[in-house]
């Protein structure tokens, strides 16, 4: 939806989306080499547009109206809908099956990422309006997402994904979409996605409780220390001046018994003189 007090030009949400295009064929060629440099075997492109040719003749239905590959000579040439079809082959009927997707840690958000990728260059290149166009935003985000979830660490640094969600970030502005119209991953695949964040949040919480608690034993045993030393400075106190009291009251006897002895003495004096 387009951002209060702007209106979304239809040229500048298009000229989006066939940013986002670009950015899917770009991804999608990165992920391709990627898997194909770590599998076993050649690694060239050559080798890449005969497996092609060959699982063309294995698999003529999954491979039905694919670009035409004569002259490719450069992975720059490959787009988004060679480059997924080849590594969301299923490969069932494969003399010799490669399982791309097989060599991460992850081939579920491998596949994924893939299949987000794909969707949002789909969206991308039929966009016809600025909704068109906001609908391919808010997938290619999620297509990051997806890459995230599969491949940070592998096919793509930390900081490389970065930029891709600042691109994004671009992409919903420009086109206006503020919130997602739709979205392509399944609750449960982002469930799955998220949970080991939300586990560290749980961890994060549970150690700032055990914090708290031992914080807080800290501070009783802290306060019932404070509070034994103050008692017993207080005792210390009462006790001086009890004492203190005593020593008065002794002088103050002494004190009269002197002067009683003195006022016998003068009138034991006093009758002898008489």
């Amino acid at each position: 939806m387009p951002e209060e007090g702007r209106t979304i030009m239809p040229e500048e949400a298009l000229q989006a989306a066939f940013e986002i295009k670009t950015a899917c064929d770009e991804i999608s060629r990165r992920l391709l080499r990627w898997h194909w440099e770590h599998k076993p075997g050649a690694h060239s492109l050559g080798a890449l547009l005969d497996h092609v040719a060959q699982r063309q003749q294995e698999s003529p239905d999954y491979y039905d109206r694919m670009p035409d590959l004569s002259g490719k000579n450069s992975w720059q040439q490959l787009d988004t809908t060679i480059c997924m079809r080849v590594l969301l082959d299923p490969e069932k009927d494969a003399a010799k099956p490669l399982d791309l997707l097989g060599n991460t840690s992850n081939p579920g958000a491998a596949r994924r990422a893939c299949n987000a990728v794909r969707t949002a260059r789909n969206e991308a290149a039929h966009a016809t309006d600025h909704t068109d166009a906001a609908q391919a935003a808010i997938l290619f985000n999620e297509a990051v997402e997806s890459l995230e979830d599969g491949y940070v660490g592998t096919a793509f640094r930390e900081n490389e994904l970065a930029r891709y969600y600042r691109d994004a970030e671009n992409y919903l502005a420009r086109c206006g979409a503020k919130e997602p119209i739709a979205s392509s991953r399944a609750p449960e695949e982002k469930t799955a996605a998220h949970e080991p964040a939300r586990q560290s949040t749980k961890q994060g919480q549970n150690r700032s409780a055990q914090s708290r608690k031992t914080a807080g034993s800290r501070s009783s045993g802290s306060r019932s220390t404070t509070a034994r030393s103050s008692s017993a400075k207080s005792r210390s106190t009462a006790g001086r001046k009890k004492k203190q009291r005593r020593t008065g009251n002794k002088t103050v006897f002494i004190v009269l018994l002197v002067v009683l002895l003195l006022g016998l003495a003068v009138r034991a004096w006093s009758m002898g003189a008489a």
